[in-house]
């Protein structure tokens, strides 16, 4: 019985900092995402090779030596070039080093679907990325985490332990 309950007690307790998760919705954007902490906004451009100065929002967060952050990239120019947009991005990140996961992400189901690709990838530079990328109603998401090297710590490749939960409501709406 002491037994069931330590093992009861370490789930609780070792699953504690998902509690501490808070889902931000950005109405402008079309996205609902979660970080670990408050995230910081910024406006900026999106370069890619299929074109230059894209505007895009790119919201950050770093806890526990990861950084979290979604980039929303403004497509609406391109409406018919989503996929293409998706994939150069994903490729883009392929480059950075050796891919150790590839996964199609699916939030939501049936009609409602939205596809992405998730990528993992140990970079050059001696971290890894999980990164998520999805084309919706006009606009290109990227949600990263990245893991960063503690002090003194030369091994960053520890996995990061809770990946962010991204939502594109069918109706525009973020009400529950």
């Amino acid at each position: 019985m002491r037994l069931i309950a330590a093992v009861a007690l370490a789930l609780f307790f070792g699953s504690m900092p998902a509690f501490a998760w808070t889902e931000y919705a950005y109405l402008d954007q079309g996205v609902a995402i979660q970080f670990p902490v408050q995230p910081h906004a910024a406006k900026s451009n999106y370069d890619s090779t299929l074109a230059k100065n894209l505007p895009a929002m790119v919201w950050s967060a770093e806890d526990d030596h990861v950084r979290y952050r979604l980039t929303a990239i403004d497509l609406s120019k391109y409406p018919d070039k989503g996929a293409n947009f998706l994939n150069e991005a994903a490729y883009a990140l392929m480059r950075e080093g050796d891919v150790l996961f590839t996964d199609f992400p699916r939030v939501y189901q049936d009609v409602k679907a939205i596809f992405g690709v998730t990528l993992v990838v140990d970079r050059m530079d001696g971290t890894r990325a999980r990164s998520s990328l999805y084309y919706n109603k006009g606009k290109l998401y990227i949600a990263e985490a990245t893991v960063l090297p503690a002090r003194g710590d030369k091994d960053m490749t520890t996995p990061s332990r809770f990946d962010q939960t991204i939502r594109f409501p069918p109706d525009g709406r973020f009400d529950k």
